[in-house]
C-alpha cells in the first residue's frame, strides 16, 4: 500500500512540474501570413482584433531585444513586432476584469491618438473576443488590440500582474517596464525615455 501511495505521489509531482514548465512556442505565423503595415489594417475598433502567435524567443529584460511575435487577421494580413522597428512601441498587457487596466485605458487611448509615430499595442491576455470587443467599444480603442488567448506573449514577456506595460525602443530593445497602474505624466515620461534613448 505504501508503494502505491509513493507512486501516486510521484505521478502528482510529475504532473505539477509539467504544468509549470514553459509553454511551447506558438511557432511561425501561418503560411498565408504576409506582413502588412498597421495603417493598412482594417479601419475599425481594435484594428480587427488580430490573434497573437509567438514567433521567436527573446528576453523580457531591460536592454535586451524584445521577444518577437506575430499578430494576424483571419484574411492573412498581419504584422510582427520586428516589422515595427524604427518606431517606439508601447506594449500594454491587460484584461477586462482588471480594475487598474480600466482606470489607465483612457490615457493609453489618448496616447495612441496624439502620437502617430508611436505604436501602442494593447495585448489582451486570455479572454474571448466578445468580452474584449465590449471593453474596446466602451473605451474607443482604435489602436491594435492583440488577442493573446493562449498566453504566449504574456509568458514570453514574463508578465505576472496586470496591467503591465513594456516600453520598446525604436531599435527593438526594451527600454523600460512597469507593473501596475500607469497613466498621466508617468506614462508620458516613459514614452519620452524610449524616444530619446
Amino acid at each position: 500500500m505504501k508503494r502505491q501511495s509513493f507512486l501516486a505521489l510521484w505521478v502528482v509531482v510529475a504532473i505539477l512540474v509539467s504544468a509549470c514548465a514553459p509553454a511551447p512556442q506558438g511557432g511561425n505565423a501561418p503560411d498565408e501570413f504576409t506582413v502588412t503595415p498597421l495603417d493598412q489594417f482594417p479601419d475599425e475598433l481594435g484594428s480587427g482584433f488580430p490573434v497573437a502567435n509567438l514567433v521567436q524567443e527573446g528576453s523580457p529584460d531591460i536592454g535586451d531585444t524584445a521577444p518577437n511575435f506575430a499578430f494576424f487577421l483571419a484574411d492573412g494580413r498581419g504584422a510582427d513586432l520586428a516589422s515595427l522597428r524604427g518606431r517606439p512601441v508601447v506594449l500594454n498587457f491587460w484584461a477586462t476584469w482588471c480594475g487598474p487596466c480600466r482606470a489607465e485605458m483612457p490615457d493609453l487611448v489618448a496616447l495612441h491618438e496624439s502620437d502617430p509615430e508611436l505604436v501602442v499595442l494593447e495585448v489582451n491576455v486570455g479572454e474571448e473576443l466578445p468580452a474584449v470587443e465590449a471593453f474596446a467599444a466602451e473605451f474607443g480603442m482604435n489602436m491594435t488590440v492583440v488577442l493573446d488567448q493562449e498566453d504566449l506573449i504574456r509568458r514570453a514577456y514574463a508578465v505576472r500582474n496586470m496591467p503591465t506595460t513594456v516600453f520598446i525602443r525604436a531599435d527593438g530593445t526594451i527600454g523600460a517596464r512597469w507593473s501596475g497602474f500607469l497613466a498621466g505624466e508617468q506614462l508620458s515620461g516613459f514614452v519620452e525615455q524610449i524616444k530619446t534613448q
